[in-house]
């Protein structure tokens, strides 16, 4: 299941590993959005506003660094239905101007950390 607007070839996964890429997305996603990294990591649904943060780290590790559903699921200790789910669900929440702005925002630092805070257009 492919969903939105997947990015390839960013290499930030196979620079970190699954895991570790994964427990990066959620200490920038529970940072940006006040959620407690603890509660994130917890085997249980918690808060929806926890949920959500949840579901937004297991997405953009999907769509934005192109991890499998599968290499998603069992990095968040999750099964890859419920990764689709968090995905569509994230997809749809995109229509909403304060949700797409952060995550636009979250994607923008993803791609910026991988590319070692260089201003656009300069090498290295």
């Amino acid at each position: 299941m492919r969903i939105g607007r997947r990015r390839s070839g960013t290499g930030l996964h196979d620079q970190l590993g699954g895991e570790s890429a994964c427990r990066f997305l959620e200490g920038i996603v529970a940072a940006a959005l006040g959620i407690d990294l603890g509660e994130m990591r917890a085997a249980e649904r918690g808060r929806a506003s926890t949920a959500f943060a949840r579901q937004i780290a297991m997405y953009l590790a999907h769509v934005h660094l192109g991890l499998s559903l599968s290499q998603v699921g069992r990095n968040f200790g999750r099964d890859r239905t419920t990764v689709a789910h968090a995905c569509a669900r994230v997809e749809d929440c995109r229509d909403n101007l304060q949700t797409e702005r952060i995550l636009g925002c979250l994607e923008m630092a993803i791609d910026r950390w991988h590319r070692g805070f260089r201003p656009a257009g300069s090498s290295r």
